[in-house]
């Protein structure tokens, strides 16, 4: 048996797009023919050339667009049924999926897209296609034989009387159409509702012998939900209302599994016209439901990714513009308790102003991870080491009416993810948990390794088949309902009162370990508790070192030349003011181009560059880059309060780097910038925090 060659034709005047979608489908469909076009014109001569599988088609290219390309392509008869995927950098409105719908095209991918996301939605319109092909072909040749049966098995049983030639003839036909029917095939007694005969493949259907279904009923052999469906059929049978019966419906077999069907019957004459029976002809359904169920859930998990996704950015740009503001509130109110008194009436008027800031700053934070923009510095680690450091504070966290048992394996289990947020993770898990019993109960954390053997798709992501590291949350607390589950990590969603939380713990747990590469899967019922598995690809190399956090060390003031470049007026201002009272010489730039401009007319050294990681037309990385040619031994900070992909590639930031998180307060600024300028020796090892871990779940 020969395995499929997919063909791919990719139409997009885009270059990069096309190398980037050959990539891809080269890494996932090893073998599969891929034809890249950069215009229309001559993706339509490809496609008629080819016969693709499926075509992925930009909306935007000059001289003919996607819309018009794919309207000339889906002309073509031996091209109707090929799935077509627009690919555009526009969120797609009504006119555009209009447009789209006319055109003949059948899903969407937004620019930039993730790789995994395009071949999900690829996988999902290559499995429709064979599904909905099979299942055409499938159908019409098994309506052509039930109706070419029926009509041939009732003629013959119509002649019985009339010779008994004919009727020899019929009953041999009637045997071996019936014996060797790839059809199961039935004859019903009308008044009793009894099998009077059923064939091997119906028996093979239902899971039982013929034996056993000779002279039982029908209904003994339906689930429960559509005995009403087909006995109302057959009264309307039987009343000459209707001539074919034809029902979709479900039996059930002897292991509790159910079988669905296409049954259609028909009565068939009586020597006597005392006993009445029907023929019914049952067509298996059970793999075309199937497909139909997964395409379902791909279409659901398109559905919860495209909501999350949008909720994400907008809860990105929400706090990327809050933090900004933030470090100032922050910042200012340090100043103003600087200039106070101890006794100044008006001082915890300024310690409630900064507190709320601080709130407000977790609230942020919280946002930015759930929307996976904010920055990470990832390590090598070992779950079991992580876990291990944790313990004590979790007996702490949980109370001591939760019993909390740790199984870790007996080999490292090596991740690579930020040990601060993947400790943020456990922590929003375990709340979760406490919360969920409230009269005490079990908590058990689990390591291991998971073999995944074929595919699972599942409402929050994909898994590949391969070996996983698996970091299992279980307890036996109330459970959730499916509604519940639903929604669980939309932001905001919480089932908690109102002072109890924020609704963003879980949602931050999903945006962490979706930015980390792992994928979450949970399993709860009502009264039966709640199973939260974090699945993590492998990582190789050496553990980092896990210990307790170090002490927090004061650093004294140091003197030089800082330079601070940030496009926000508030940040350079409070910077600027925060560092020269803190005795340094301060140069500010609102943007990477300014700065290089002040740093060639700065006949002076510049010992430290502090800088915003997303600048207009150039990066903070690039620009810290450009400078060190000029300044060798110039340190970096850098700040950020929000990322994209045009910065760091999934927001990860090497964990040798300085770092900052906006917003920050007046004291944290000043030591980390003594911090850098002070003598290597007296330096704490390069981290960024964590203050995800004072915020309510």
């Amino acid at each position: 048996m020969t395995t499929h060659r997919y063909k791919f034709l990719a139409i997009d005047d885009g270059e990069e797009t096309l190398e980037q979608l050959q990539a891809g489908i080269a890494h996932t469909f090893p073998g599969a023919d891929f034809f890249p076009a950069r215009s229309g014109a001559q993706g339509i001569e490809l496609a008629l050339a080819k016969i693709p599988d499926i075509i992925l088609l930009d909306v935007v290219m000059p001289e003919m667009d996607g819309f018009e390309t794919c309207r000339r392509i889906k002309e073509d008869i031996r091209l109707k049924n090929t799935p077509v995927i627009f690919l555009t950098a526009v969120k797609p409105d009504a006119e555009i999926c209009e447009k789209a719908l006319a055109a003949g095209a059948e899903a969407f991918i937004s620019k930039p897209f993730e790789l995994w996301e395009l071949l999900v939605q690829i996988r999902a319109m290559l499995k429709i296609k064979a599904a909905n092909i099979s299942q055409q072909t499938e159908r019409a040749q098994l309506r052509q034989m039930v109706a070419l049966r029926t009509h041939e098995l009732a003629e013959q049983l119509a002649l019985r009387e009339k010779a008994l030639e004919s009727l020899k003839e019929s009953e041999a036909l009637f045997k071996a159409v019936f014996t060797e029917s790839p059809m199961g095939i039935c004859l019903l007694d009308a008044r009793t509702d009894r099998f009077l005969r059923v064939n091997p493949m119906l028996a093979r259907i239902i899971g039982r012998s013929q034996e056993d279904l000779a002279g039982a009923d029908w209904m003994s052999v339906t689930h429960p939900e559509d005995i009403k469906t087909q006995s109302d059929s057959l009264a309307r049978l039987n009343s000459g209302e209707t001539k074919v019966l034809q029902v979709e419906k479900r039996y059930l077999r002897p292991d509790g599994s159910i079988a669905w069907v296409k049954l259609t019957a028909t009565p068939l004459p009586a020597f006597d016209k005392t006993n009445p029976r029907y023929l019914g002809m049952v067509e298996d359904i059970s793999a075309a439901r199937a497909a139909e169920q997964e395409r379902a859930q791909l279409e659901e998990q398109l559905r919860q990714s495209q909501k999350m996704e949008t909720a994400g950015n907008l809860a990105g740009g929400i706090a990327h513009d809050f933090n900004n503001m933030l470090s100032a509130i922050l910042t200012y109110s340090d100043l103003l308790l600087k200039a106070m008194g101890e006794d100044d009436p008006k001082r915890s008027d300024v310690e409630e102003i900064k507190n709320t800031g601080q709130r407000a700053a977790a609230l942020t934070r919280q946002l930015l991870a759930f929307s996976r923009k904010q920055v990470l510095q990832p390590k090598v680690l070992d779950i079991n080491m992580i876990l291990a450091g944790m313990k004590t504070m979790l007996h702490r966290l949980i109370g001591e009416n939760i019993k909390l048992t740790t199984v870790a394996r007996k080999e490292p289990v090596l991740i690579k993810a930020d040990p601060g947020y993947l400790e943020q993770v456990l922590l929003n898990l375990c709340v979760n948990a406490r919360d969920s019993m409230p009269k005490g109960g079990k908590l058990t954390l689990e390591v291991s390794v998971a073999r995944i053997d074929a595919e699972y798709i599942h409402r929050n992501g994909t898994l590949k088949p391969g070996e996983y590291a698996l970091l299992s949350v279980s307890d036996n607390g109330c459970g959730m309902n499916a509604e519940t589950k639903a929604h669980i990590f939309e932001p905001f969603f919480t089932t908690k009162p109102r002072d109890k939380g924020t609704g963003l713990g879980l949602s931050t747990v999903h945006g962490i370990v979706k930015q980390s590469g792992g994928t979450i899967v949970i399993d709860s019922e009502e009264g039966r508790g709640t199973v939260f598995k974090l699945y993590f690809p492998l990582a190789s190399g050496e553990a980092a070192e896990a210990g307790q956090p170090a002490a927090v060390k004061k650093f004294s003031a140091v003197s030089g030349t800082v330079l601070v470049v940030d496009d926000d007026t508030q940040i350079k201002t409070l910077a600027r003011r925060a560092l020269s009272e803190d005795g340094l010489s301060v140069l500010e730039a609102g943007s990477a181009e300014e700065a290089l401009t002040l740093c060639k007319h700065h006949q002076k050294r510049i010992d430290l560059l502090l800088t915003d990681m997303v600048l207009p037309e150039m990066t903070g990385i690039e620009l810290a880059e450009r400078l060190k040619a000029e300044y060798q031994e110039m340190e970096v900070i850098y700040m950020s309060g929000y990322t994209d992909h045009s910065v760091l590639t999934d927001g990860m930031l090497p964990p040798d780097k300085n770092f900052i998180q906006k917003p920050f307060t007046l004291d944290l600024l000043t030591q980390k910038v003594r911090e850098a300028l002070s003598p290597p020796a007296t330096r704490a090892p390069a981290h960024a925090e964590h203050p995800l871990k004072n915020a309510k779940s």
